[in-house]
């Protein structure tokens, strides 16, 4: 019972450490997301355009699944890694990240998740301006 909560105040401490890091800035990191997501789409496409192949063009050659499902596992594991490795870059929560992650199962989910995050990246900034702006009404008046 001890060792269990230490090894999870071990990893939560790690997980506060790497969240705090922010190795890169938010624009750099939206960049590198936004490519992930859009290359984990164009990967769905040729394992799409692979599979359709395979079944209609060339009946019992493997080939093009093979060779679409290699590129396209690479790439997934691409955005994995940025979705992982971002998320603090990015200003997410842990839940959010997750949610990434999960959006990457289902095809084109990355780029839904993608169109997702840019909505509520520029919903955020107008609220953050609003806020400004009621700031310094309320400083200005009094």
């Amino acid at each position: 019972m001890v060792a269990h909560v230490r090894y999870h105040f071990y990893m939560s401490n790690i997980f506060r450490q790497f969240e705090r890091a922010r190795p890169f800035t938010e624009s750099d990191a939206w960049m590198l997301f936004r490519i992930a997501a859009f290359g984990e789409a164009v990967g769905w496409t040729l394992l799409i355009a692979g599979i359709l192949i395979e079944r209609y063009i060339t009946p019992g050659n493997d080939t093009a699944v093979l060779i679409a499902g290699n590129i396209h596992g690479m790439i997934f594991f691409g955005y994995l890694v940025a979705a992982l490795g971002l998320y603090p870059s990015l200003g997410w929560s842990r839940w959010r990240a997750i949610f990434a992650l999960a959006a990457s199962i289902p095809p084109y989910g990355s780029l839904l998740m993608e169109l997702w995050a840019a909505h509520t990246r520029k919903n955020a900034g107008f609220k953050s301006y609003r806020h400004f702006l009621l700031y310094n009404v309320l400083i200005t008046t009094a």
